[in-house]
């Protein structure tokens, strides 16, 4: 098991100390539990917010989750987020709790949370409680929302996609009920903003998991995207972006400005999907297609990709593969065989041809042995 950074006892004792309950709580403790690296520090303590200040008041503090109580405490180089323990009820569209309600009780807090796995929490002595046998499911590797998963999902419909990308970034699998409540209620998807479900998306993008994840549930993947059955079954791709477009690669036009991707993105995921119809049996298709794309983002792609023989064909054909501004050749050097300036963009788009049918090398020397040898190179 992993241990914490020592600052967390420090501040788990502190709150103790001045008569409080205070827990490491959710993804930090599952991590720790799992072996995994920890990303961030969650306490629950049933100080109220007033008390967290006071008895960090010679640390810098935050209050960046003042509807929840969350105050932000940096000790060390590290911040961990206190919130006391809550209740919510009466959701409204289905994401957002209506009312958040402070509690003493530890058990309250801990069965408002979505799975089983994120409602561990550990004391300053190293003692894990698990109320909802969550140690049980991480070992045997499973995803279990906690109480009714029905009630789960009504309440905040986002968790649909959080059970989802839990399952592909533990490679964990999600318990009978569960799934049958995600399928049945992948409707409710309607309800959560196109950022959440983008960002969501991306996450699960980033895991090895993601295709078999999506395979498995793809109904629910296409209550807000155009994917279809993917014949792989890891997803070997070290972007986000060269997955999604992977997946988007035989879609007609996705819509992915209502998903609030941004132009930039857009960009590239329509150059990626461009680059998977090279065909890389035809040399001249190969140089022309891959001169004309942003080949730092393509040659990763298609290493990526499922052409084995990509790399051998690159490095054989890269002497041709350029742009026009990458050609050894400027306008004046043009002009010293006869052609006008207004015919230099034209002069210097045959070159490019020439390059790219590999009838002459991108030197100074080849370029100008074309021009030399093919004086109406125009005609």
């Amino acid at each position: 098991m992993n241990r914490p950074v020592k600052e967390l006892y420090d501040v788990l004792k502190r709150l103790e100390e001045r008569g409080y309950e205070a827990y490491l709580v959710g993804g930090a403790v599952r991590d720790m539990v799992l072996g995994a690296p920890i990303k961030d520090y969650d306490i629950t303590t049933n100080a109220d917010p007033n008390a967290i200040r006071m008895a960090f008041q010679d640390h810098k503090t935050y209050d960046l989750g003042k509807k929840h109580g969350t105050v932000t405490v940096l000790a060390g180089t590290t911040k961990f987020e206190i919130t006391p323990f809550r209740l919510e009820d009466d959701y409204r569209d289905h994401r957002h709790p209506e009312t958040v309600l402070f509690t003493s009780d530890l058990k309250d807090d801990l069965k408002r949370r979505d799975f089983t796995i994120n409602a561990l929490c550990m004391d300053s002595n190293d003692q894990i409680i698990d109320l909802f046998d969550g140690i049980r499911d991480i070992e045997n590797r499973q995803i279990r929302a906690i109480g009714d998963p029905k009630a789960r999902f009504n309440e905040d419909a986002l968790r649909i996609l959080r059970a989802l990308r839990f399952e592909a970034a533990l490679d964990f699998e999600i318990e009978a009920e569960t799934k049958k409540q995600i399928e049945e209620c992948a409707y409710l998807l309607e309800c959560i903003s196109a950022e959440r479900k983008k960002e969501e998306l991306l996450k699960i993008l980033c895991c090895q998991s993601a295709f078999r994840v999506i395979n498995e549930n793809l109904r629910v993947f296409q209550a807000f995207m155009p994917f279809h059955r993917i014949t792989r079954t890891r997803n070997n791709f070290s972007s986000p972006f060269y997955a999604l477009a992977y997946l988007l690669r035989n879609e007609k036009d996705p819509d992915l400005r209502s998903l609030k991707y941004s132009n930039q993105e857009i960009r590239l995921i329509e150059e990626l999907i461009r680059s998977s119809k090279i065909d890389i049996s035809d040399d001249t298709h190969f140089i022309e297609c891959l001169s004309s794309l942003d080949q730092k983002d393509i040659l990763r792609f298609l290493n990526q990709y499922h052409r084995k023989d990509f790399n051998d064909r690159f490095e054989k054909l890269r002497p041709w593969i350029c742009t026009l501004n990458e050609l050894k050749i400027d306008g004046k050097t043009i002009r010293k065989y006869g052609y006008r300036e207004k015919q230099i963009s034209q002069i210097k788009q045959k070159l490019l041809d020439q390059v790219h049918q590999r009838k002459v090398n991108n030197t100074a020397e080849g370029l100008e042995s074309c021009l030399a040898k093919n004086p109406s190179l125009l005609s």
